[in-house]
Formats: C-alpha cells, structure tokens, sequence
C-alpha cells in the first residue's frame, strides 16, 4: 500500500453514494452476465432463502429467477459454497478454490476441544467419514439416506456437553468435518436456491478441478482481498478482516498484495483508514451522485452486509433498532430488507403474502413526496418480479431459528427501546 494519502477528507455521504453506484443499484448492470455480475459486486449470501434473487433484480434491468437457477443447477458456472466465517454463498465456479480454502474450520476446532467428551474414538470417527466417503461416491445423498447407509453402530447421539456448543450426533458431526477438510459439498435438491432440502456431494464429482489445499492461505488472502475491494472500496482492514472471518495481520498481507496499490484516503467524522484502488481513485473524488438514488434490497444484501459497522454510516443512530434482526430479543449485525436513498437505510420492506404487494415501512415521516413516490414505483416493479418468479419470499434461510426475528411486524414491538446493535455477531 502506497504512503501517499488523499488529504481533503470526503463525506460519508460520498462514499455510500459512491458504493451504491459501485454496487449497481442506482443504475443496473450493463450486462446480462450474472458470473461477472456477482464478480463485480461480491460473493452473494445464499442460505437458503431468496437473498440470491432478490440481490440480483435489484442490480438488474431483465433479471429472471430461472436464469440464475440453470448457471447454478445445470451449468454450474455458480456455486452454493460453505464459506466465509462458515456462510453459504454464491460463488462464481473459478472462484470456488479460494472460497473453500479461507472457510472457518469452526466444527474442526470444536471437535478437537470436546475430544474427551466424544462417544466415539478418533479412529471410529475416521472410518465414519470414509464410509460416508464412499456412499457417495455413486450419487449425492441426504442426510437421511447417508443415516440409513452408514453403520448404526457409528451413529451416536451426543450428551448436553456436546449439544450446548452446537454438536448433535456423530453423523452430523462427520459430515460438517468432511465438508470443512474440502471433500464434501451441500445442494439443494430440488434447483432452487430458497429452497431448504439438501443433500450431499464428493467435491471431486461436482469440482473436479478445485483442490483449496493446494492454495496458500496467503494467496487466498490476497485474492479475497483483491475481490473485496473492487466491490466494497472504500473499506477499512478491519472490514475486510470482519467479513472474510480472518485476523487482521492476515487482512493486512492480503491487501498489500492487491494490484493496483490501495491507496488510503480520509473520512470526515472518523479517524479510521479507508482504502480503495488507486485506479478507481480519481472516478471516485469525481463521482457526481444522482439526485435520488432509490433501491429495495433484501436481508443480508452485499451492499449492507459488506461493511462491519451500518449504524451511524447508513443508518442514523436515532434508527438503530430497526432495521437488524434478532436473537432472544437482541438486535445482531443482520440487516433486513430495506429501502435504500442516496445509500443511506430510510425504511423496511416486506413481502405481503396475503395481499400479494410489497409493505412499506419508513424511519422517517417527512420524506420528499418525490422520493416516496419513486420508493413506491420500486417496491410495485419489485412486487411484479416476485409475483412472476418466485410467488413468495422467504427473508431467512433454513438456520433461522426460533429465537431468531426478522418480520416488520413482530420487531416492531422491540423499536424505539434504545437497543443498540451487536456488531461482533
């Protein structure tokens, strides 16, 4: 990284504006290509529910859901991967070495501390993923298959020790080591991305040419950085670091190694160190935002979910308890679907089930009668997709749990209550 910096700070305002033009979503895309969309933009969350989809129409002035299902289910130019800090994401195919090679080994690490409470030994455990191994050699399976095809004597349920840190059965346990040592994928069985049922895949059969262990961590680093901050800049090491789930010593060689040099530039109201390439440099300190720029993205969109801290750059820390889900009543970093202006978090939006329509939830009462009305064309073409393509949403994917709350209605209960945001999650 070069020592020369940009004095003149720039706005916040600047920024969003900017990364809101970088992302696509105050203009779309100029190509129907969606592998070099989601290269240009970033990996894309997909566990399980219709972030995928949504992100993409968003972006998009002609995007169909059945386009993205056949380059995911039948041409494979788009993978579903288990990566970054364990999250499934949609990864462009010549991208899979690098997303399987930087994934958290948190079962891995888990396993190795609770050894002593393990019902089974380690060579027991060794020999349940070899039979798993080649069960699947012939075709994929689900985990229910893979239960009737393994020795019962190998399946065993674990106690309370195991169950509190995540750890259910000897079965689920093999099956979350084999797919963190890069041998074995998840898939939806039924070629759609929201839907819920998986099964199981030899990574050799479905990616035959991706060997993640061949690849250096640092060289991994160094083309995740590169990836992050072509769609994100400008960012700061510490966001890189949050959403790539490595350390910042780590984060930092990555990004050294970034062609062309990241150069650091300053923001008003904050000491922090932005960076972004010196090639987008001068497009960026020239970047002319429009005068209202509106989108609706859906939960966990990039655009959001790339940077580590939304509260007080996006969202007025008068708003913080709104627009994040939350587990047993705690507001976590998990944006939902909101409304966009001039990159900043103005609303909530919801699929009506009933009604068929996109509900509306705005912060604040006193928006221009200008915005509300292009807010609303919005959430009609977005209402019109959805009815065409995916007939209903579901804002979560299959982890969603019982404890966990994302609806309008139901947070509604929790806003105003001073809640802040946990942005260590």
């Amino acid at each position: 990284m070069t020592s020369s910096k940009v004095k003149k700070p720039v706005l916040f305002d600047h920024v969003n504006s900017w990364r809101m033009h970088r992302q696509f979503l105050d203009h779309p895309f100029p190509s129907k290509n969606l592998s070099d969309l989601i290269r240009s933009i970033g990996w894309i969350y997909s566990p399980g529910c219709s972030t995928p989809y949504l992100s993409l129409w968003a972006r998009s002035s002609s995007f169909k859901a059945a386009d993205l299902d056949k380059l995911v289910f039948d041409d494979r130019k788009l993978l579903q991967l288990e990566t970054l800090r364990g999250c499934t994401m949609l990864v462009p195919r010549d991208q899979a070495s690098v997303a399987l090679r930087i994934r958290t080994r948190t079962f891995t690490e888990l396993s190795k501390q609770a050894r002593q409470h393990m019902p089974l030994s380690d060579a027991d455990m060794e020999r349940l993923k070899t039979v798993i191994l080649n069960v699947l050699h012939s075709a994929p399976k689900t985990a229910d298959q893979l239960q009737r095809a393994v020795p019962s004597s190998l399946v065993k349920p674990f106690g309370p020790e195991l169950n509190r840190i995540g750890l259910t059965n000897s079965l689920s346990l093999a099956i979350n080591l084999l797919k963190e040592e890069g041998k074995v994928l998840k898939q939806q069985g039924n070629k759609r991305l929201d839907s819920t049922e998986y099964s199981f895949v030899l990574t050799s059969n479905l990616l035959p040419e991706a060997d993640p262990f061949s690849l250096r961590m640092e060289e991994a680093c160094a083309q995740l950085a590169a990836q992050y901050f072509r769609a994100e800049a400008p960012a700061r090491i510490k966001d890189f670091a949050w959403w790539a789930g490595i350390n910042v010593t780590d984060a930092i060689k990555g990004a050294g190694e970034v062609k062309p040099k990241l150069v650091p530039i300053a923001v008003e109201e904050t000491k922090d160190e932005f960076l972004i390439s010196e090639l987008d440099l001068e497009a960026f300190l020239n970047f002319k935002p429009p005068e209202a720029a509106v989108s609706l993205i859906p939960y966990r969109d990039t655009y959001l979910k790339g940077q580590r801290e939304v509260v007080n750059r996006f969202v007025p820390a008068e708003h913080a308890d709104k627009p994040f889900s939350r587990w047993k009543g705690k507001l976590i970093n998990d944006p939902l679907a909101t409304v966009i202006f001039n990159g900043h978090v103005v609303g909530v939006w919801e699929w009506n089930e009933g009604e068929e329509e996109v509900d509306l939830l705005p912060f604040e009462s006193n928006i221009p009668k200008s915005v509300d009305k292009a807010i609303h064309k919005r959430a009609a073409e977005l209402a019109n997709f959805i009815r065409a393509n995916l007939g209903e949403v579901r804002l979560q994917g299959g982890h969603y749990g019982p404890h966990q709350m994302t609806g309008i209605h139901d947070l509604k209960a929790f806003w105003g209550k001073g809640a802040q945001v946990d942005v260590r999650v």
